[in-house]
């Protein structure tokens, strides 16, 4: 192979890629299996679909991520100068080190990305857990929080990548299709895709609901 042409994707599968997407596959079938259970069973396809994706969204950042912190405050070279998951062998530092072979910055403490994590990991991961709690039992309120965390996971994809692309993307590997589409375009896209839809579905939702009380303060007004 020339030093012009890029690896295939399946020479750059190894244990830790497949142990990376069993993960996120485990995640998705648990959030999935506990639908089932905390839904009610009237409850239709798209409520059903909030539900999973919030309930993967919190388990996505309360431990995923949430080991990204752990390692970016705790995981360290000896003399303690650098943080971060490249200096640890525990399981999650090795999904992040996968991870940083197509974004460096998240196997180590980056000042950038560690700012966003945190309000991610405390703020948002706990959002999309509450929004399940107000699916489950059917609560009318749950329309402007699933708006909230949505802006908030939209302005943080943001927040991550711009510094990124305004100073030439250093840290993204895009030298091949493996890491340029599924690492990281698909996986940080989904946080994109979604929270967008779900921001045009919060707007329809609220906007009924404002409609219902006018009519409701005009028929009051005309009694």
């Amino acid at each position: 192979m020339s030093a012009q042409e890029a690896p295939s994707i399946l020479s750059l599968i190894d244990t830790i890629t497949i142990i990376s997407f069993v993960f996120m596959l485990v995640l998705l079938i648990a959030a999935y299996t506990i639908s089932l259970s905390a839904l009610p069973k009237t409850s239709t396809a798209t409520i059903r679909f909030i539900f999973i994706w919030h309930l993967f969204d919190a388990l996505t950042h309360m431990i995923l991520e949430a080991s990204f912190l752990y390692h970016s405050f705790f995981s360290h070279t000896p003399d303690r100068k650098h943080f971060g998951a490249a200096y640890s062998t525990a399981p999650f530092a090795l999904i992040w080190q996968e991870y940083a072979k197509a974004d460096s910055r998240w196997s180590v403490a980056d000042p950038n990305v560690v700012a966003i994590e945190l309000p991610t990991v405390l703020l948002e991961g706990p959002g999309a857990a509450y929004i399940c709690y107000l699916l489950a039992k059917g609560k009318s309120s749950v329309w402007f929080w699933i708006l909230v965390v949505a802006v908030g996971e939209i302005y943080g994809g943001w927040m991550t990548f711009a510094p990124e692309w305004l100073t030439g993307s250093p840290s993204l590997d895009t030298s091949n299709a493996m890491y340029t589409w599924v690492y990281l375009f698909f996986f940080n896209m989904l946080w994109v895709w979604i929270p967008g839809w779900l921001c045009w579905v919060s707007w329809v939702e609220i906007s009924k609901g404002l409609r219902l009380a006018q009519k409701a303060d005009a028929v009051k007004k005309a009694i």
